[in-house]
């Protein structure tokens, strides 16, 4: 950014910080488990769209938490399309450090697995609250991961989750952050996965 966009940016960061309203967002509100299934589900719907409906298909190619918006009625919304791509190609972009995937990062290819990569990152912070999936890898790797998986949880959720559907997601988290691209799922999986771990709420 130039140093007008800078200074125009730090201005927006001082207001926002400072400023409390019902009609701003505070983001400190606690999010239930099941409305962060839902928020997953409602990102990777937006998701699947550009990668397998659009025409041409398009990469987002910064998919991160904090370009996911939700409404007021607490429904995920992908937003910042300005690092969007047209189909796969081989070049340098920008993106966020964490998010990227090995290829990107050691080759710079791109394809909708970056994307799917950075979702997983994403299902790790709704479950954790924080960016370290090297952590959850160990763990899931475990034979009996229960313990240790209880450990990484947010907090702020205390015991109201089922353990079975945040162990899932985790599950699809791992999946979608392995080192290999082809091993990867591909967003159409991801949103029937979260389509169960939602309807489990009913029962």
């Amino acid at each position: 950014m130039d140093m007008q966009a800078s200074r125009q940016f730090l201005a927006e960061l001082k207001v926002l910080t400072h400023t409390h309203h019902l009609n701003l967002v505070r983001g400190r509100d606690l999010l239930p488990w099941f409305t962060r299934v839902q928020i997953a589900l409602d990102s990777a719907r937006g998701l699947e769209y550009i990668h397998e409906h659009s025409v041409p298909v398009h990469i987002h190619c910064d998919i991160k938490s904090t370009n996911i918006l939700i409404d007021k009625n607490f429904r995920g919304k992908v937003a910042d399309f300005s690092l969007t791509r047209l189909t796969e190609v081989r070049s340098r972009l920008g993106g966020t450090f964490g998010y990227m995937p090995p290829e990107y990062v050691q080759y710079g290819e791109v394809s909708p697995k970056v994307d799917v990569y950075a979702f997983g990152v994403v299902l790790y912070e709704l479950i954790s609250a924080n960016l370290d999936n090297l952590q959850f890898d160990e763990v899931l790797s475990q034979a009996d991961p229960k313990d240790d998986l209880v450990k990484m949880i947010d907090p702020r959720l205390g015991d109201n989750y089922p353990f079975d559907s945040m162990h899932k997601m985790a599950q699809l988290a791992k999946a979608c952050t392995h080192e290999d691209p082809r091993r990867r799922p591909n967003m159409i999986s991801i949103v029937v996965a979260l389509m169960t771990l939602s309807s489990s709420r009913e029962d």
